[in-house]
Parts: structure tokens; C-alpha cells; sequence
């Protein structure tokens, strides 16, 4: 099984422990993104993966494509151009104080200027079986709008699965940008076979009517053709956080039990279902072992450090049926 995905690869800069950014002189930086995430979480499966953007043609841009290469990505499809990558600054929280992004500058990044030639775009598609498209890139600039919807075209064209997420973020769009953000979904989304989201998004970005969270979904996929929908619930039960799974398929919908869970680093735990998800639909598994195994990769994505997971399948797979302190 060879996956591409397609997205932005940012710089990661946060203060140690859980400090505010008043309260430093220093930050660790690591590289992420929500494609550059599901990637690694499908390589630590063993599956061949390969990250399809662009960097600064610079020291920065050789350092993000090194550490690709360390979380097992393939970087021989990424482009060198310009001297920017986009930021954002993580303000881990603790206990009831939530974690805080600051974005930097994304829309003058080596990716949301990249002209990429729809002949490359094509090329990238060789010999692939499954493509992620982050939503995200129909967000930070036409161009990186404009890419997407070509290769998406391209790899529907080619009888290549595509999955998307809507990973919608409202700070990267003003009132005048959504306008041109829900004419992209309506482009896109006829594509793709395999979305991730939330009753939120179908509602609240699509308009899609209906009494139903289920009346919801089931228009939703009739009206674009998509085969599988999956997302996640957050619930509070006193002080406990759980998470719960659900997927869609047609008429038929799985939800995995309430599993609590603590938080060490909460961002990048969405990718991490997806990647247990997309886990459970290549080996071809039951919808209740995939949703049961994508909430439990999330769940321990929770517990390390970093917006990549790095836990495998053996190990995830392990911890849903035995959990122990010590592993000897």
C-alpha cells in the first residue's frame, strides 16, 4: 500500500514543560502537519508513505526534510522554493487551562506559494493507492487552494481513493474567505471517498439540514458520494476527558465505547485517529476493531510528546487488550 498526502509542513516552536511563552528564554522545535502527521502514523504500520509539498530552499527546509525522513516519510517528492515555512508557537496547557497556537505567517510559506505544474501533480500520482488532501490547504492561499483541486481532479481521474479532512481552522478565514473556502468543498468533495469531520462542519460549514446527527451524515454522503465518514466525540464526565469514535458506511454507523484518557501534548491526536482509521480500512478489519483501534491511537497519541504518533500497531493493538505499567 503506498499513501501520499498532501499538505503543509510547519515549524513547531514550544516553551518546555508547560510554560507560557512570558515565561521563557527558549523553545524545542519539531516539524508537523496534519498530512506529515497521518503519514508517520502510517508508516510506524509499515506502510509506504510519501509527503508531496514544498520547502524553503534553505538550511531550514533540509533540516524539516530530514526529520520527514526520521518519522519514516518519504521526502522524494518535495519541492525546494523560496526561504519561508510557516510557524506556530504551542502553549501546552495543564489541568483545566487549555493549550494556545499562535500562527505565523503561513500565507508567504515555500508551500502556499509553490506554482506546482498540474504535469508534476500528475507525476506525483504514480504508483500510488490512497492520497490524503488536508483541508487546511484550501485555506491559507489560492494557490495551495488551486493545487489541491487540480491534484484532487487528477487522482479521481486516475481511480485513486482520496481521503479528506475538513480540519477546518477560523482563524485562517475571514467572512470573504469562506466564500471562496465552501465553493473549494463543493469542488472537492464530489472527489473524495473517505472524509473526516464532525457534525460541525457538515452543519455549520455546509448548511446541510436535518433533525439528526445521523439525518445529518446520511444526506451528507448521499449528496457527494462519499464512502466512509469517521470522526470523534470529546465528552467530560467530572473531572475525566473521554474520547469516542464513530464511522459511517451508508446506512451503517459504529461508535466505540468511552475511553478516558489523560493529556501530555493534545495536539496532533486527531491526526493520530485518522491514521488508526485509515490503519483499520487497509488490513481490512471489522468497523468495530478499526473505530475501537483509531480511539486507541488516539488516545495514547495523548500521552507523548510531539503532534506525530509514534506508537505502532503491535504496540496500540497490545495496550487495547492488556494494559500494563511496565513493558519487559
Amino acid at each position: 500500500m503506498k499513501i501520499l498526502a498532501f499538505g503543509e509542513v510547519m515549524m513547531r516552536l514550544n516553551p518546555n514543560g508547560f510554560k507560557k511563552m512570558t515565561q521563557t528564554d527558549s523553545m524545542d522545535f519539531s516539524f508537523t502537519g496534519t498530512g506529515l502527521n497521518i503519514l508517520a502514523g502510517l508508516a510506524q504500520n509499515g506502510y509506504d508513505t510519501t509527503m508531496l509539498t514544498a520547502l524553503p530552499d534553505n538550511n531550514l527546509g533540509k533540516t524539516a526534510a530530514a526529520n520527514i525522513r526520521k518519522l519514516n516519510v518519504s521526502d522524494r517528492k518535495i519541492s525546494y522554493s523560496g526561504n519561508h515555512l510557516g510557524i506556530y508557537i504551542l502553549e501546552l496547557g495543564y489541568g483545566g487551562r487549555p493549550s494556545e497556537v499562535t500562527y505565523l505567517d503561513r500565507a508567504h510559506s515555500a508551500f502556499n506559494e509553490w506554482e506546482v505544474s498540474e504535469a508534476d501533480l500528475e507525476q506525483a500520482l504514480e504508483n500510488v493507492d490512497l492520497i490524503h488532501i488536508c483541508g487546511i490547504a484550501l485555506s491559507t492561499s489560492a494557490i495551495s487552494r488551486k493545487n489541491a483541486l487540480t491534484l484532487a481532479k487528477k487522482a479521481s481521474e486516475k481511480g485513486i481513493e482520496i481521503c479528506f479532512d475538513f480540519n477546518f481552522r477560523a482563524s485562517l478565514n475571514n467572512e470573504e474567505g469562506m466564500t471562496s473556502l465552501l465553493a473549494a468543498y463543493h469542488e472537492i468533495l464530489p472527489l473524495v471517498t473517505i472524509v473526516f469531520g464532525s457534525l460541525r462542519d457538515l452543519q455549520e460549514l455546509l448548511k446541510i439540514p436535518g433533525e439528526t446527527e445521523e439525518d445529518v451524515v446520511q444526506t451528507f454522503m448521499l449528496n457527494y458520494g462519499i464512502r466512509i465518514f469517521s470522526g470523534t466525540y470529546r465528552h467530560q464526565e467530572g473531572n475525566q476527558k473521554q474520547l469516542q469514535g464513530f464511522v459511517y458506511q451508508g446506512n451503517k454507523k459504529v461508535v466505540s465505547d468511552k475511553i478516558t484518557y489523560e493529556v501530555w501534548d493534545r495536539i496532533g491526536t486527531g491526526d493520530a485517529f485518522v491514521a488508526g482509521i485509515l490503519t483499520g480500512l487497509i488490513e481490512k478489519w471489522a468497523f468495530e476493531k478499526t473505530v475501537k483501534y483509531g480511539v486507541y491511537n488516539a488516545v495514547l497519541a495523548h500521552t507523548t510528546v510531539g503532534d506525530s504518533p509514534v506508537l505502532s500497531k503491535e504496540f496500540v493493538l497490545n495496550y487495547m487488550e492488556k494494559q500494563v505499567d511496565v513493558i519487559r
